[in-house]
């Protein structure tokens, strides 16, 4: 380019690739949706639970029937111990006491989670709890 288009162009010009490159990049970088592990359960059993200190998988046969029977699938944070109701539960069945990783948008003030992903990470198995 000559001297006397670059003058016209002025300094401002050519910056501005430079400035929208690096907006692609900080658009391109974007945080990803914490993940979080746990498990998926029905709200009735799972309250009790973790108000007993037991944040572990839900019996997996009781949970699906209670939520069959239209109580609401919540989500246990085995990091916290929190609950977090599920507001899109369709992609959670068939997946209940597993324990799995979810990714989705967490809303804590209304205890709500809006489940983007999931990786079963162990699928599961009833143990007896007798000794």
């Amino acid at each position: 380019m000559s001297v006397a288009r670059r003058r016209m162009l002025g300094p401002a010009s050519l910056a501005a690739p430079i400035l929208l490159g690096s907006r692609a990049t900080r658009a391109q970088s974007a945080p990803e949706p914490p993940s979080r592990k746990g498990w998926f359960a029905d709200e009735k059993c799972a309250t009790q639970r973790v108000q007993n200190g037991r944040t572990g998988p839900p019996g997996q046969a009781c949970t699906q029937e209670c939520i069959r029977k239209g109580v609401k699938v919540v989500f246990i944070d085995e990091a916290t111990g929190k609950l977090y109701r599920v507001d899109n539960p369709k992609p959670t069945r068939g997946l209940e006491s597993d324990y799995v990783e979810m990714t989705g948008a967490l809303n804590a003030s209304a205890k709500t989670v809006h489940v983007d992903s999931i990786r079963v990470l162990e699928k599961y198995v009833a143990r007896c709890s007798v000794q």
